[in-house]
């Protein structure tokens, strides 16, 4: 089995990209893998969080990786902050990371560009050296991520291989597992299909959360932009409608040429319609047993430290290696 490992953010709202592009691959990934999930914390307060929200946003999405079908016995599941090895090698990576390095990652470039330097933390510049802690803490063989985090992975390999040259044999080298536009990697925002649906709240009509009420779902699907024409057809100058397509194919089983065909001189609102239902089906499972995991928060926090527990097992040898390879002296 290869060992996995994936880490979200407990921060904004989980969305029908993330779920279908990651969460609900994760599942049948179960069984031919050894998975590790990982509730990010320490990277959420790279930016200002709100304390309480912060830990409710936590336990939130503890329960959202269990209602998708994340089984606890066959993966393991934890939260960040409760495995204190990963801040622990990330000080030892930052001591084979360069400067220029941090500095030509694409997303503290964009980050910054939107705020002033001095408001931007020590952490945010640094944070890839925490997430490439996580990755190799672990001996990683392979990284579901987005084409966004390609460029984290790269240097994830290039401090591994660093290590490697000094200390051989240390760290495993990852690889990345970038999944395909058929697999739904990525799904688009309802009013900006040039762009993927995101976490923030940018763009709040666009961005279908999993945990939207069937109201709510409906109503931005029937607000959801559309191409100029009526054809229902999936193509490259019909951005919006390719997207929708793409949602209602994954939401009932159903390929795109069968649902082109079906829909062949018929409307965008009729189309919009049958969206709207499919969608409410296809995420009524997962929102049903959101909602009897939150109505016990005290079965989720047992089921992380578990997980934190399996976590840390790994963890912990992956560590003491690295100590002593650097030199260390043994604790006794």
């Amino acid at each position: 089995m290869a060992r996995v490992f994936s880490g979200i953010q407990p921060t904004g709202e989980i969305h029908l990209g993330n779920y279908i592009g990651a969460l609900r691959r994760f599942v049948p990934a179960q069984d031919v893998d050894d998975c590790v999930f990982c509730i990010v914390d320490l990277h959420a307060i790279t930016l200002p969080q709100d304390p309480e929200t912060l830990r409710a946003k936590t336990l939130d999405l503890a329960a959202i990786y269990l209602a998708a079908g994340i089984d606890p016995n066959r993966s393991t599941l934890f939260v960040q902050s409760h495995v204190h090895e990963h801040a622990e090698l990330a000080w030892i990576l930052n001591c084979f990371t360069t400067v220029g390095e941090l500095r030509r990652m694409t997303q503290i470039k964009d980050k910054s560009a939107r705020q002033e330097d001095v408001s931007v933390s020590a952490g945010l510049f640094d944070y890839p050296v925490l997430m490439a802690a996580d990755i190799l803490l672990y001996r990683t063989e392979r990284v579901p991520v987005g084409d966004d985090q390609r460029q984290h992975l790269e240097l994830t390999r290039d401090v591994a291989m660093r290590f490697n040259a000094r200390f051989p044999d240390t760290f495993v080298l990852p690889e990345a597992d970038i999944p395909t536009a058929e697999g739904g990697a990525r799904i688009m925002d309802f009013q900006n299909p040039e762009a993927k649906m995101s976490k923030s709240a940018d763009s709040p009509q666009g961005t279908v959360k999993v945990t939207d009420p069937p109201d709510v779902l409906r109503r931005k699907v029937k607000s959801a932009v559309t191409d100029s024409g009526r054809e229902i057809v999936f193509r490259e100058d019909k951005p919006a409608i390719s997207n929708l397509l793409t949602v209602y194919s994954i939401a009932t089983g159903r390929s795109i040429p069968e649902v082109e065909a079906e829909y062949a001189g018929k409307g965008y609102g009729e189309f919009k319609d049958v969206l709207a239902d499919a969608l409410v089906e296809f995420l009524r499972p997962l929102q049903e047993r959101h909602r009897e995991l939150l109505a016990d928060p005290g079965e989720i926090a047992r089921l992380l430290r578990v997980g934190a527990e399996k976590a840390r097992a790994l963890a912990t040898v992956t560590l003491a290696e690295v100590y002593e390879r650097v030199g260390f002296l043994s604790r006794g």
